[in-house]
């Protein structure tokens, strides 16, 4: 089933991961921020709403649960199976478990400095090692996943986190040569950067965000390619499933946390805005019970972890409320850093309300004036041109469309209970170690 219409419910890989396997949008499940914003308050909040994660509960019925994945902290929680060992984009000759050993030596040295003398030095380091120190890239990834499904002697469940489709881009030459980006201008990447430009992460971050390339069309041809590369290897674990007479009772799901811009709204990043460009994703679900089909109507991320229980004929908890997929739904919802900004989105209108004009305003991407935003879709699939101030009646729907919402989220907030499993001063060592290793080195890099 293709989903021709899905979105995430934010714009921060942290956000929409924690959405993708609890099924609950940022309030609900406490996560609404990334990077070195992760304060021990911030923490906290996340062990009140006590989210339970997709793999806690496949686990808690007998499945065997493998993520194939390094982000750590709670989205390791639930799997028997966690992590990229094995894994190494210099296996043979070594040098990548050096560099991250290094690395790893380096940030466990630093990562409990004042964050004054913490960010500079990450970004020193970054910008000499550049982007490829830690990576375990598409092909070893899928070697990971094929090997741990073929030990597993349970029903399993496999969490597969590509990351090659993520800046700068560097699949091999031979994918990368296939596409020529003409579908974006031969525009110098540099207008993207520096104190006033909306270019991702700021002028320091440009190796992270550009790789090797100069130019808008290069970077575009580049993430067509990584597209291509990670969809080879893909096939490839499809084929190891159809091989080993596992595809027929086996359901998969494909989608992405968050999407990028390539010029669109004036920026070149991917946590930036409510824009569709950031937050339409693909979703595919093979579901062996059903005929294949592509699905118009909207649907959400928080669809996924009733879809998937329904096909394990798990009963859902009952705070879930996303819909067993086809199934769509009246609206898309989604909000960005810590509920600053939110938007609603049906099959014709666009919904954006920012909310706290003076802290978008030192966000790399927002040159707004604090106004809210309305877009119509039919019209103006783009989103370039905000026709507020014409429409009160839709404005006037659409607020109430959202407020309700919000209000629902609440409610659920205030009935979560309290999360066993305490973060302790170890584990928040390890996320900041993490989110540096991941580019993210302050509260504007998010």
């Amino acid at each position: 089933m293709v989903f021709e219409r899905a979105f995430s419910v934010s714009n921060y890989t942290d956000v929409c991961m924690s959405t993708i396997l609890s099924g609950k949008p940022p309030r609900e499940h406490g996560v609404t921020h990334h990077g070195t914003a992760h304060t021990e308050e911030n923490l906290a909040r996340i062990e009140q709403r006590a989210p339970q994660f997709l793999p806690e509960i496949l686990h808690d019925h007998g499945y065997n649960t493998i993520g194939v994945d390094w982000m750590g902290r709670w989205h390791e929680w639930g799997y028997d199976n966690y992590g990229v060992d094995g894994g190494g984009q210099d296996a043979d000759s070594g040098t990548d478990s050096i560099s991250e050993a290094i690395f790893d030596r380096i940030t466990d040295t630093v990562v409990d400095l004042p964050e004054p003398l913490l960010f500079p030095i990450m970004k020193q380091y970054y910008r000499r090692v550049g982007y490829n120190d830690f990576r375990v890239n598409c092909e070893e990834l899928t070697d990971i996943a094929i090997d741990r499904i073929d030990d597993s002697d349970s029903p399993t469940f496999t969490l597969l986190h590509y990351w090659d489709v993520h800046p700068p881009y560097l699949p091999p030459e031979k994918y990368e040569s296939q596409f020529t980006g003409e579908d974006r201008p031969d525009e110098s990447l540099e207008k993207y950067f520096g104190t006033e430009a909306k270019g991702p992460m700021s002028a320091a971050y440009q190796t992270y965000a550009t790789g090797k390339h100069t130019t808008m069309s290069e970077s575009k041809a580049a993430y067509d390619g990584a597209i291509k590369w990670v969809d080879e290897q893909f096939g490839r674990l499809v084929t190891y499933l159809r091989e080993t007479n596992k595809l027929d009772e086996t359901m998969i799901v494909v989608t992405a946390d968050h999407g990028h811009n390539f010029g669109e709204h004036g920026i070149f990043s991917d946590n930036t805005g409510l824009y569709d460009t950031s937050v339409h994703v693909p979703l595919i679900i093979h579901d062996p019970r059903r005929d294949h089909r592509r699905v118009d109507g909207l649907v959400q991320h928080t669809d996924i972890v009733p879809t998937i229980l329904d096909f394990a004929g798990i009963e859902a908890p009952t705070d879930l409320r996303g819909n067993v997929l086809p199934d769509t739904r009246e609206f898309a919802f989604a909000e960005a850093i810590e509920h600053r900004m939110q938007m609603v989105r049906t099959d014709d209108w666009k919904l954006i309300i920012p909310r706290d004009l003076d802290y978008l305003r030192h966000q790399y991407w927002y040159d707004g004036d604090g106004e809210t935003e309305l877009y119509d879709l039919t019209e103006d699939p783009d989103e370039t041109k905000n026709i507020a101030n014409e429409h009160p009646d839709v404005i006037s729907r659409l607020t109430n469309m959202l407020e309700a919402e919000l209000e629902t989220q609440e409610r659920i907030v205030e009935e979560a209970t309290d999360r066993s499993a305490a973060i302790n001063d170890n584990d928040m060592d390890e996320i900041k170690s993490r989110l540096n290793a991941l580019g993210y080195a302050d509260d504007d890099n998010v």
